[in-house]
């Protein structure tokens, strides 16, 4: 497994091999938050994922995880430098066309989860795939029950997400990220939730399909278990200016 220091600065290595399609990249990517007072997250971060690969952003909290994380989604714009994911420009699009690119090409699992609380667990994961169109509502839930089937949790369909515990929503949230089978899966901390076996399940699922269909992973993580699985570790160090 390779590991390769993210900030600060140019890393080359960090750009991979030539051979492989990229699917996603940074280029002198800059970040820097103004309020409530000036903190510099990223200075000139370049960094290429190529299809297939499995790579832990690991680092301590204040390194920027979770900011790298809503640039790569593009929920999040950059103070300076351009991004690409999957062909697309993401710091020159609209905001309507970074939502149908999340929508039809990325599967994202964040920090805070913003699952709806008065819909049931079966709705909740069908909505990517209602928005999405195509296709009649006994597909879509024939769908959403293959995907909650291998989460485990195919029992609960018809519970309402308000009523589930915090490891349950997270399970939901990563149904919700994978229903519709995106070539891009982009998580935040997934398994800070999770029971210790029920993540091990998960990340075995998660690393089979990487590795026998070429899923792209990024995950931000603390868990040793993830970053022993991943075929890349970038390690993001904190860099704080007031």
């Amino acid at each position: 497994m390779e590991e390769l220091e993210l900030i600060p600065g140019l890393n080359r290595s960090a750009f991979g091999g030539p051979t492989t399609t990229t699917v996603t990249q940074l280029t002198h990517v800059s970040k820097v938050f103004l309020e409530p007072k000036r903190r510099e997250v990223f200075t000139d971060v370049n960094m290429r994922v190529k299809r297939g690969e499995f790579v832990a952003l690991a680092g301590p909290v204040g390194s920027g995880k979770t900011t790298l994380v809503n640039l790569l989604a593009g929920l999040d714009r950059p103070s300076s430098g351009s991004i690409q994911v999957l062909g697309r420009e993401t710091t020159r699009i609209s905001g309507r066309e970074l939502t149908s690119l999340r929508l039809t090409s990325l599967g994202l699992v964040p920090q805070v989860q913003n699952l709806l609380q008065g819909f049931t667990v079966s709705q909740n994961v069908e909505l990517p795939l209602f928005f999405l169109g195509g296709g009649g509502r006994e597909s879509r839930l024939s769908r959403v029950q293959e995907v909650l089937g291998l989460l485990g949790i195919n029992a609960d369909a018809e519970r309402k997400v308000a009523d589930l515990s915090v490891g349950e929503k997270q399970l939901v949230s990563i149904a919700r990220a994978m229903v519709k089978d995106p070539p891009l899966l982009v998580m935040d901390e997934p398994t800070e939730s999770l029971d210790p076996l029920v993540s091990e399940l998960i990340l075995e699922m998660l690393r089979g399909d990487n590795a026998l269909r070429a899923k792209t992973l990024i995950i931000a993580t603390h868990d040793k278990r993830i970053i022993e699985l991943a075929t890349r570790t970038v390690r993001m160090s904190a860099k704080i200016q007031a």
